[in-house]
C-alpha cells in the first residue's frame, strides 16, 4: 500500500488536511485508531440532549474571513447551520466580583465601551483598539495573514503580561483582555501576545456556533473527505512512523500493515507523535523540548436542563471570573441554549480541574470507574452549578443530564493528560516549540490544536500552513479562491 500523504488522525485536524490536499490533488490515506472519525468533534448525546465536547464557540467564519473561507473550501459550511452570536449586541458577559462587563458584537461597539468604561485612559483604549484591528486585519483572507499598514502586530515570541505591562494600561482593561486567555487555555504570563488578540479580534470579525451537532460536523467532514477520494482506515491505528536514513518513508499499523509515504501529516499530539518514531529520528534536544512542554489544564463539564420559562436560551456566554484574572484565569463558563428538547433549555457548565485531581481513576476506562468516581462527579456538578448560579442566578430545578471530566477527555480523543486544549502555547518555550507545524524531520508535519492554537479557527491556520508546505502556496491559493467564488455564487 502506498499514498503521497498519510495523515495520522481523523479530528477536524486530520479530516480538514486530508480534504484539502486531495482537493489539491494528492494521493491520500487517512487512518484514525477509533473507530469513527471525530475526535473532540464527535459530540455525544444523553437523555435526547446534545453534548459538546470540544466545540462552543468560535470566531472569523463569515465569508471573507479565514476560518469562513476555509470552511467554504471544505464544502461542509451548508451542513454546519452555522448561528450567529451576538445578535442582540453581546458576545460574552464577564462578571466580575464588583461589576459586570460585557463584551460587543463588533469592533466599534467595543470601542465605543471601552472609552465609556476607561475615560481616563483614551491612549490604552487606542492601542488595544489598533492591535485588535492589526489582528482583524489578518484574519481576511484577502490580506492572507498580513497586518494593515499602520496597525501594528503584537509579536508571537513575547507574552501578552510583558507587551500589555509596557503600555500602563489600567488593571481592569488587562483583566478584560486577559479573559481570552480562556479560549487558548493559557494565562497572561505565558500566553503569545498575538495569540491573545487574535482570540478576541476572531469573535469580534464574527462570532458564531453550530447549528447542528458536532457528530453531524464529524459525519459532514467525514463525508467530504471520501467524496475528495480520501483513503480513510479506521479501527487499526498507526503503531509507528517509518524512516529511511533522514526522512519519513512510511506507516506501520497496529495489525502489522504497512504503508509507504514520503509525507506523514500527523494530526495527533505531539508527545504521541514523537513515541511514534525511532528514538534517532528526531535530535535529543527536540525530543526534550517536546517532552518538556506543558498540558492545559483539564475540564469538568457539566450539561444540565432546565425550564425554559424561567431560564429562557441566550445567544451569548458567561464567564463568572475568581480573583486576578491578569495573574491566574479562574472561574466558571456557561451557556444557556435551546435543547432540542421541548419546553426545556440546555445549561453547559465548564469549570477547571487538574487531572491529577481525578488521579486514582487512573487505570479506568469510561463507565468502568465505579460508585465512587460517579459520586465525585455528582458533587462536583453540583458544586459548579452553585458558582454559575451567580452568573445566570438562581437556578430552579436543574436536572443534570451528564457529566464529563479530564478522564473523560483522555478516553475520548487520547490527550495524555486529558487536557481540552492540549499543550500550553507558551512564548517561553521558544520559537521552535511554539509553532510545531514543522518538526525537524524532511516529510514530518504536524496539525491540529497542538501545533498553532486550539480552536476551530487556529487548526485551520495550522492546516493551510502545513497544505502550502506540501502542495504549494499558489494552488492552495488558487483553490481557496475558487472555494470563496463558488459560496459567493
Amino acid at each position: 500500500m502506498s499514498a503521497d500523504v498519510v495523515v495520522i488522525g481523523a479530528g477536524f485536524g486530520g479530516l480538514s488536511t486530508a480534504i484539502v490536499l486531495a482537493r489539491l490533488g494528492l494521493r491520500v490515506t487517512l487512518v484514525e485508531g477509533e473507530a469513527r472519525p471525530g475526535g473532540a468533534l464527535r459530540s455525544y448525546t444523553r437523555e435526547g440532549v446534545d453534548c459538546p465536547v470540544g466545540v462552543h464557540y468560535f470566531g472569523s467564519a463569515a465569508p471573507g474571513e479565514l476560518l469562513g473561507d476555509f470552511l467554504a473550501v471544505l464544502g461542509i459550511r451548508p451542513a454546519l447551520k452555522l448561528r450567529r452570536l451576538g445578535t442582540g449586541g453581546v458576545i460574552d458577559r464577564f462578571f466580575f466580583d464588583d461589576e459586570i462587563f460585557d463584551l460587543p458584537s463588533t469592533a466599534e461597539k467595543l470601542e465605543v465601551s471601552l472609552a465609556a468604561r476607561f475615560p481616563d485612559a483614551p491612549g490604552a483604549v487606542a492601542f488595544v483598539m489598533k492591535i485588535c484591528r492589526a489582528a482583524m486585519a489578518s484574519l481576511r483572507t484577502d490580506n492572507m495573514g498580513a497586518a494593515s499598514p499602520g496597525y501594528p502586530m503584537l509579536p508571537m515570541t513575547r507574552t501578552a503580561a510583558e507587551v500589555l505591562a509596557e503600555m500602563n494600561l489600567p488593571q481592569r482593561l488587562v483583566d478584560i483582555l486577559a479573559l481570552q486567555g480562556f479560549l487558548i487555555g493559557v494565562n497572561l504570563s505565558a500566553c503569545p501576545a498575538s495569540f491573545l488578540m487574535m482570540a478576541t479580534a476572531s469573535l469580534l470579525m464574527s462570532a458564531w456556533e453550530l447549528g447542528c451537532t458536532g457528530a453531524q460536523m464529524a459525519e459532514a467532514l467525514t463525508e467530504r473527505a471520501l467524496a475528495a477520494g480520501v483513503d480513510l482506515i479506521v479501527g487499526d491505528p498507526v503503531a509507528g512512523i517509518l524512516v529511511d536514513g533522514r526522512r519519513t518513508s512510511g506507516v506501520r499499523l497496529q495489525s502489522g500493515r504497512s504503508m509507504a509515504t514520503g509525507t506523514v501529516v500527523a494530526a495527533i499530539h505531539p508527545k504521541t507523535m514523537v513515541g511514534m518514531l525511532p528514538p534517532e529520528a528526531l535530535p535529543a534536544s527536540y525530543r526534550e523540548g517536546i517532552g518538556r512542554l506543558a498540558e492545559t489544564g483539564g475540564i469538568l463539564c457539566v450539561a444540565a436542563l432546565l425550564d425554559e420559562k424561567h431560564h429562557p436560551a441566550q445567544d451569548f456566554n458567561l464567564f463568572r471570573v475568581r480573583g486576578d484574572p491578569s495573574r491566574r484565569l479562574e472561574g466558571v463558563y456557561g451557556q444557556l441554549r435551546p435543547s432540542g428538547v421541548p419546553g426545556q433549555t440546555r445549561l453547559t457548565v465548564l469549570v477547571e480541574t487538574s487531572y491529577a485531581e481525578w488521579g486514582r481513576w487512573h487505570d479506568t476506562t469510561t463507565g468502568h470507574r465505579g460508585s465512587e468516581y460517579r459520586a465525585e462527579k455528582a458533587r462536583r456538578a453540583q458544586q459548579a452549578l452553585g458558582e454559575v448560579e451567580e452568573a445566570t442566578g438562581p437556578l430552579h430545578e436543574p436536572r443534570i443530564v451528564d457529566v464529563w471530566t479530564p478522564l473523560t477527555m483522555r478516553d475520548w480523543v487520547g490527550a495524555p493528560a486529558g487536557c481540552t486544549y492540549g499543550v500550553k502555547h507558551s512564548s517561553r518555550d521558544g520559537l521552535d516549540f511554539l509553532v510545531l507545524s514543522r518538526p525537524p524531520l524532511p516529510g514530518l508535519f504536524l496539525v491540529g490544536q497542538n501545533a498553532i492554537a486550539p480552536g476551530l479557527l487556529g487548526v485551520s491556520m495550522g492546516v493551510l500552513r502545513v497544505a502550502a508546505a506540501i502542495a504549494g502556496r499558489q494552488p492552495l491559493a488558487e483553490l481557496m479562491a475558487r472555494a470563496r467564488k463558488e459560496a459567493g455564487a
